[in-house]
């Protein structure tokens, strides 16, 4: 399947998959352990996420979706989004605009809006991973300047994983780095991640880990690059 940009409608189909998928991951758990608790903040405000990702206005990201169904007869109108992928792509306002343009920022705007407050989340933990994330991406990815993607968020319905959904969206990636002549493609990878990026010719660059001040439980992530130079 061949993945086409997301629109401002699909905001109800890209929240189901993220949070029908994200379980899966261990940062999720961490992040997010009351979401059962509190399922109308958890969808509410991921929801708000994934708005301002698909939000025309805010062209420093590209979401990436693809449609498919179980039935192998059904029609284009028949499938539903069951994949996508969020792309950092402020190179171009920062071709536009130069060095000093700051990528708009959905995380905050989230959290401005209520999300410092969601009731779904462990906030420590909330906050260690996002500081660590920015921690780890100047240490491993700043000297890269900013003539690159970041792959921001990869997610597939784990009833049609295995399908090379994940593979599509990494691909469209890896095209449009050829096509704009940039140097490189980074991602932030968990356990469920590494095996797919490695089959595609990703590099683990650095080992880092996101713990909250005074606790032993912490989660490893893995920096991990696709450079222009290997492709």
């Amino acid at each position: 399947m061949k993945p086409r940009p997301g629109l401002p409608s699909d905001v109800d189909a890209v929240t189901k998959v993220l949070i029908k998928t994200m379980p899966l991951d261990p940062q999720w758990n961490y992040r997010f352990p009351l979401r059962r608790e509190y399922p109308e903040d958890h969808y509410k405000y991921h929801r708000m996420l994934i708005e301002y990702f698909l939000d025309p206005s805010y062209d420093d990201w590209q979401v990436m979706v693809i449609e498919d169904s179980l039935d192998p007869t059904a029609s284009a109108s028949e499938k539903s989004i069951v994949a996508f992928g969020v792309w950092d792509v402020s190179y171009a306002n920062k071709r536009k605009y130069g060095p000093g343009y700051k990528t708009q920022d959905p995380v905050t705007q989230v959290e401005e809006h209520g999300g410092s407050t969601r009731r779904d989340a462990n906030h420590e933990h909330f906050n260690a991973f996002w500081k660590g994330q920015i921690r780890a991406y100047k240490r491993y990815f700043g000297r890269l300047g900013p003539e690159k993607l970041h792959l921001q968020i990869l997610a597939t319905l784990p009833a049609y994983q295995r399908r090379g959904h994940g593979s599509s969206i990494c691909k469209w990636g890896m095209e449009l780095v050829r096509r704009d002549s940039l140097n490189s493609i980074s991602v932030m990878a968990s356990p469920m991640g590494c095996e797919l990026y490695t089959w595609l010719g990703f590099a683990k660059v650095g080992t880092f880990y996101i713990q909250a001040a005074g606790e032993e439980e912490k989660l490893t992530l893995e920096a991990m690059l696709y450079c222009k130079s290997i492709m």
